[in-house]
C-alpha cells in the first residue's frame, strides 16, 4: 500500500539519495518508496526510477528465495547476514550481506522495510579462489600477536599438522612443538629469534612430526613487523613439500651414484628443477665449467651463466626452448671461459623428467669437455676450406686461360688467314707488323699467367703492380684490333695518361678483354657498336665506367645471376657464360669491386673500382 506524501518527504529527508551505503525503503508489499543512488550502481539496475515498483520486478535478476527472509521481516523480525551464498537462475552464484529492519508508521504498525543489501560476491570468490590455491600448493598462513600472545593460522595448516580445524596454539612456546626435536627445532628456533630480534626473514626446510605421528617435510617462512621499534608480530606461512623433498633426496642419492661411474671418464653430472630453480652439480662439472664451488658469489645458475661465452647465451637459451617443445635436440655444445682466460668446449646431454601426468618439471644431464675434439674439427674444417679455395682457384684458372689465350688463338688465326690471302705486298707488310704485335701479347699472357699459377690468393696481394690504365687498355683494344674491324666498332676511350692503377697485370689484362670482346659479342645489329670508357677518382681509390650501346640485360630477369659461373644472358652460339664470372673473381681477389647497370636493346654499363 502507499504511504502518504508527508511520510515519503520525511524518508526522503531521512535516507539522503547520495548515501554511500546500497539503501532501499519498501512498503508492506515490497514496493520501492526510496533508494539511495548506490543501490542502482551496486544492483547493476539500469532504470533510473523504480519508485511504486515491486522489489523482484525492479530486480529480475535477483535470487527469488530472497523473498522468505524480506516476508518474514514484514512480521516485525530484523534481520542481518554478514554473508550468505545464493544460486541464480542462470546457474551462477552470487553472495549477498544484508541488514534489514521493519519500520512502523504513526498507527505504530509496520509500514515496510528498511533494507541495507550489498553484493559481496568479488571478496567472497577471491576468498574461495585463495582457499583453492591454499590447498593445491599445500601451503597455509600463520600469525603471532606478540603483545596478546595468541596465534593464528588457517586451517590449511591444521591440515598439515594433521590436528583438528579449530585447533591453534595457546601460546608462542606452543608453536614450535610440532618440529622434530633436535637440529630443526633448533634451526627455527634460532631463526624466530634472528627474526624478533634483528628483523631478519627466514625461509627454511625443516622435519615435523604431525599429531598422527607421521614425520614429514615442511618449508616455513616468516618475518617479523616493527612499531616503535619492537617487534609485535611475526608471520609466515607454512608449506607441505615432503614428496618434493623425498623425490630431491631420491634423485640426489642418484647422482651420487651415478658421480661414481662416471669419475674415471671425467665426465659431469647436473640437474636443474624447473619449477624452483634448484641447480646441482657434481664435482667434475664444477671443474669443468672452471667454478670454485666452495666460493661461489653468485648463486650456482648465475655463476654457469656468467662462465658462458657471452656468443653462446642466446643460442642455448633458444636450444633448451625447442627441446623443451619437442622439437630440438638432446645434444647441446656451448663454450665456458676459464679463469686464465682460456676457452673450453663443453658438450651437454639433456634430458627431461616427468611425474605420471607428464608435467615436466625437471631436466638431468652430463657434460663433457669436448675441446680437443671440436679444434680438430676445426683443423679439418679449416684444411676443407683450404681445399675448397684452391679447387675454386685452379678452375678459376682453367676458365681465364681458356678465355684469354681464345681471344687471343682468334685474333692470331684472322691475321694468318688475312696474310694469306693478301696480294699486296704493303698490306702484308702490315698485316706481319699486326700478327708480331698479337704473338707479343700473346707471349705477355702467357708469362702473366705463369705468374698467376704460381701464387695462391694470399699471395695475390703481394702481385699488385702500379700499372698505366690507359697503356693497358690500348695494349688489350689494339690485341682484339681484328674484331674491332671486323664490327666496325668505334672506342673512345677518356683516360688521362698518367692514371695508376694497382693490380695483377694478367688479371687487367683479362678484365679488360672481357669487358671488350663482350661489347663486340653482344652488339645491336641496328646500330654500329660503341664503346665509352672514363674514369674517375672516388674515396677508395679509382672507377672505371665501361660503358656500351649493345643489346643491354634484363637485370629483372637475370640480375641476381649475372656473375655466375655459366651464365648467359643471350642466345649466341659462341657464349660460355664463364666471361663475368672471371671478371668478378679477379677484380675482388685485387680488392676491387664491379657493378652493372643496363637496358635492354640500349646498352649495358660496368663499373669497376680498384684500389689506387
Amino acid at each position: 500500500m502507499k504511504v502518504s506524501n508527508s511520510f515519503q518527504d520525511q524518508i526522503k529527508d531521512i535516507f539522503i539519495k547520495d548515501t554511500s551505503d546500497p539503501v532501499a525503503i519498501l512498503d508492506k508489499d515490497l514496493k520501492f518508496l526510496s533508494f539511495s543512488e548506490n543501490w542502482l550502481s551496486a544492483h547493476k539496475i539500469q532504470k533510473l526510477d523504480i519508485i511504486d515498483e515491486y522489489f523482484f520486478n525492479a530486480m529480475p535478476n535477483f535470487p527469488l528465495s530472497f523473498k522468505p527472509i524480506l516476508e518474514n521481516c514484514l512480521t516485525g523480525k530484523k534481520n542481518e547476514n554478514l554473508g550468505e551464498n545464493f544460486l541464480l537462475d542462470n546457474g551462477k552464484h552470487i553472495w549477498l550481506k544484508w541488514n534489514i529492519s521493519p519500520w512502523t508508521n504513526k498507527e505504530n504498525t509496520i509500514g515496510g522495510l528498511i533494507v541495507v543489501l550489498e553484493n559481496i560476491s568479488v571478496t567472497n570468490n577471491m576468498a574461495a579462489l585463495l582457499e583453492d590455491a591454499q590447498e593445491v600448493s599445500r601451503t597455509g598462513g600463520w600469525e603471532v600477536n606478540l603483545i596478546t600472545n595468541k596465534v593464528i593460522w588457517t586451517k590449511m595448516v591444521n591440515i598439515i599438522h594433521e590436528q583438528p580445524l579449530d585447533f591453534a596454539p595457546k601460546n608462542f612456546d606452543e608453536c614450535f612443538i610440532h618440529f622434530k626435536q633436535g637440529k630443526y627445532r633448533d634451526k627455527v628456533y634460532a631463526a624466530a629469534e634472528r627474526a624478533i630480534n634483528k628483523g631478519i626473514p627466514w625461509d627454511e626446510e625443516v622435519k615435523m612430526v604431525t599429531e598422527k605421528g607421521k614425520e614429514i617435510w615442511i618449508r616455513t617462512k616468516g618475518q617479523a613487523e616493527f612499531l616503535n621499534g619492537k617487534c609485535v608480530r611475526i608471520f609466515g606461512i607454512c608449506q607441505d613439500i615432503n614428496q618434493f623433498k623425498l623425490d630431491q633426496l631420491k634423485y640426489r642419492e642418484s647422482a651420487e651414484q651415478l658421480k661414481k661411474a662416471v669419475t674415471a671418464s671425467n665426465v659431469g653430472t647436473w640437474e636443474y628443477h624447473l619449477n624452483n630453480g634448484l641447480t646441482i652439480w657434481d664435482d667434475i662439472c664444477y671443474k669443468l665449467h672452471g667454478i670454485d664451488k666452495n666460493n661461489l658469489k653468485h648463486s650456482l645458475y648465475r655463476s654457469w651463466k656468467n662462465a658462458v661465452h657471452p656468443e653462446d647465451i642466446d643460442s642455448i637459451k633458444e636450444a633448451v626452448s625447442l627441446y623443451y617443445k619437442g622439437i630440438g635436440v638432446e645434444n647441446l655444445e656451448y663454450r665456458v671461459i676459464l679463469p686464465d682466460n682460456t676457452v673450453r668446449n663443453i658438450k651437454a646431454i639433456i634430458t627431461f623428467i616427468t611425474d605420471p601426468e607428464s608435467t615436466v618439471y625437471k631436466a638431468i644431464g652430463i657434460a663433457q669437455d669436448v675441446t680437443k675434439e671440436k679444434i680438430a674439427e676445426k683443423k679439418l674444417q679449416e684444411f676443407a676450406s683450404i681445399t675448397g679455395e684452391q679447387n675454386n682457384s685452379l678452375t678459376n684458372f682453367a676458365h681465364m686461360v681458356s678465355h684469354d689465350l681464345r681471344a687471343h688463338s682468334t685474333n692470331l688465326s684472322v691475321l694468318t688467314s688475312l696474310l694469306l690471302d693478301e696480294k699486296s705486298e704493303e698490306e702484308r707488310k702490315q698485316i706481319l707488323e699486326m700478327l708480331k704485335s698479337a704473338t707479343n701479347s700473346l707471349n705477355s699472357t702467357v708469362v702473366n699467367l705463369n705468374e698467376v699459377v704460381q701464387s695462391n690468393n694470399a699471395e695475390i696481394k703481394d702481385k699488385l703492380i702500379s700499372v698505366n690504365l690507359l697503356e693497358a687498355i690500348t695494349t688489350v683494344q689494339n690485341n682484339i684490333a681484328t674484331q674491332f674491324k671486323e664490327k666496325k666498332a668505334i672506342c673512345v676511350i677518356d683516360i688521362t695518361p698518367d692514371q695508376m692503377v694497382t693490380v695483377v697485370p694478367a688479371y687487367l689484362d683479362s678484365i679488360l678483354l672481357n669487358l671488350f670482346t663482350n661489347s663486340l659479342k653482344y652488339c645491336s645489329p641496328s646500330r654500329l657498336p660503341v664503346i665509352k670508357i672514363t674514369s674517375r677518382q672516388n674515396e677508395s681509390g679509382l672507377e672505371l665506367i665501361f660503358v656500351d650501346n649493345g643489346k643491354g640485360i634484363d637485370l629483372q630477369k637475370f640480375g641476381k645471376t649475372i656473375f655466375g659461373m655459366n651464365k648467359t644472358f643471350h642466345r649466341n652460339k659462341d657464349a660460355r657464360g664463364v666471361g663475368l664470372y672471371i671478371t668478378k673473381n679477379q677484380i675482388e681477389a685485387m680488392g676491387g669491386s664491379i657493378s652493372v647497370t643496363s637496358k635492354v636493346n640500349t646498352g649495358t654499363t660496368f663499373i669497376l673500382n680498384f684500389k689506387t
